[in-house]
């Protein structure tokens, strides 16, 4: 086998380690994306509840006034 021959050989090798560890790189970035989605879902709840509770309590200090 020549040296061109075996340089490619290497490089295809190269070339399907890199695949895989790039595919598990990609799964774990997928799985980071769901628990930020579910994260920013709590947040922006938490957001509108503490909204409402700020406008309840305005409107109760409005009320005894």
């Amino acid at each position: 086998m020549d040296v061109a021959q075996e340089a490619l050989l290497k490089i295809e090798a190269h070339e399907k380690e890199c695949s895989i560890r790039y595919e598990a790189i990609q799964r774990q970035l997928d799985q980071a994306d769901a628990r930020f989605d579910r994260l920013e879902k709590l947040m922006l709840q938490g957001f509108g509840m503490m909204g409402g509770v700020i406008a309840l309590a305005m409107a109760v200090l409005e009320f005894a006034r």
